[in-house]
């Protein structure tokens, strides 16, 4: 594998800092079928995306819970805990593309 195709697929995860969701389509778009950096790109594009897909899951919650119940406390709880789980996942995505994405440019 060359170093180019290197670049690409550690870039593919570590792009969750500059261009999340853009770099790995590009490098997906563009790469040959049935290569690994292709491969590795959509692995890092449902790595980006599922955190999105958790947010925006957990705020629909949230606002359903603020919708439906008429107890700010309620709310409030739900609401502190969601925000909690979704800021730990996200965070823990963020830092495992970026670990993975420098644990591929390196070997």
């Amino acid at each position: 594998m060359t170093n180019e195709h290197k670049v690409l697929r550690g870039l593919s995860y570590i792009s969750v800092i500059f261009a999340p969701i853009l770099f790995p389509i590009l490098v997906w778009i563009f790469t040959p079928q049935g290569s690994v950096t292709r491969d590795t790109a959509k692995h890092a594009l449902w790595l980006h995306i599922i955190p999105t897909l958790l947010s925006i899951f957990i705020f629909m919650i949230i606002g359903g819970v603020g919708f439906f119940t008429n107890s700010i406390n309620a709310t409030s709880a739900v609401s502190l805990i969601l925000l909690l789980v979704a800021m730990v996942v996200d965070i823990g995505m963020v830092v495992y593309n970026i670990y993975t994405g420098i644990k591929i440019i390196t070997s």
